[in-house]
């Protein structure tokens, strides 16, 4: 059975998993059904991955050496060979590290051969909050690569989510940065048989305020949503999760927004750019009456995150609660 339209394999049984755990399944599976697909990383074969390496041996499983740039130009060479290719980075900030390698060979490969040679390519990007890792490990980093056209960017806020945004992007011809924030590993949601390619998410229905929000801020938003039907106020808030924040779902997030004609937008990173930013663009294009107020967005702090606890500069589910009540009561 396929499962999904466009996916090669056996499909995918409808069953519950940690954020985790449908990463990891998503890899398997693709490494299943993708005979040509390849991981490029750093000790691979002795720690996380010693199954695959035990399963598909060295040449599809390849430890590199501490050089992410080199990691990344390895992928895209193979990538020009007909190869398809997962990179895994430690940290999402290290994407500095490649910057030149992500923006000038791979997602400018599909361009400049005038569409004849693809890059399959997913750079894994682990978001590490919470960990006291301070400046240096944290970042999201997101927003870095925003304008870079060909460069598709997920950020999965579910289980379902990563699982199939993973799928989706070795499916694209250009590259995808896979931003898996390890705060919601441990969350559990049920992955679908099949889903949408590249479609947003109403992960809660309501009809008085819309909250789009990806990764994290999304898992927020539910929180947020479900902490607000507690209190009595119930089927209120719609939560969009984009999953893709480029290109994003512009056809579910019309029409979210126009539903309640309220709307919440939450992202982790500072509001100076980023899809909070181009979200907030694109509803005041929307012809007058469409929305009863402007867009209003929660965002992380223009600052670097500190070595404690780094949560009063980030966006929460009581700032998210507290943005909704004083948007629903608006007149």
């Amino acid at each position: 059975m396929q499962g999904r339209k466009g996916l090669p394999g056996r499909g995918m049984k409808m069953t519950t998993l940690s954020y985790r755990d449908a990463v990891a399944k998503a890899l398997q599976d693709s490494m299943r059904d993708e005979p040509r697909l390849i991981l490029i990383g750093q000790n691979l074969s002795s720690h996380a991955f010693k199954n695959l390496a035990e399963m598909y041996g060295a040449e599809r499983v390849r430890d590199s050496s501490i050089s992410e740039s080199a990691m990344v130009g390895m992928a895209v060479g193979a990538a020009m060979k007909g190869m398809k290719v997962v990179v895994m980075i430690a940290y999402a900030d290290i994407a500095s590290v490649c910057h030149m390698a992500i923006v000038q060979s791979a997602a400018k490969l599909h361009y400049l051969t005038n569409g004849r040679l693809n890059c399959p390519v997913v750079i894994r990007l682990p978001i590490a909050r919470f960990r006291g890792h301070g400046p240096e490990g944290n970042e999201v980093a997101a927003s870095w690569f925003y304008n870079v056209p060909d460069l598709n960017i997920a950020m999965p806020g579910s289980a379902n989510e990563a699982y199939w945004n993973f799928r989706d992007a070795l499916q694209r011809p250009t590259p995808t940065l896979f931003f898996e924030d390890r705060s919601i590993h441990t969350r559990s949601g049920i992955v679908a048989e099949s889903n949408p390619s590249g479609t947003a998410e109403i992960t809660r229905s309501g009809d008085r305020l819309t909250i789009i929000a990806a990764g994290r801020t999304a898992a927020l938003a539910e929180d947020a949503a479900d902490e607000l039907a507690k209190q009595g106020i119930r089927g209120a808030v719609e939560v969009v999760s984009l999953g893709f924040i480029k290109p994003l779902d512009k056809e579910t997030v019309l029409k979210a927004a126009t539903k309640t004609a309220r709307v919440l937008i939450i992202q982790d990173e500072p509001v100076l750019a980023g899809y909070a930013t181009y979200l907030r663009c694109l509803l005041d294009e929307l012809p007058t009456g469409k929305l009863a107020f402007p867009p209003r967005i929660v965002a992380g702090a223009d600052q670097y995150m500190p070595f404690w606890d780094e949560r009063s500069f980030l966006p929460s589910v009581e700032a998210i609660i507290a943005a909704a009540r004083e948007m629903m009561e608006e007149k």
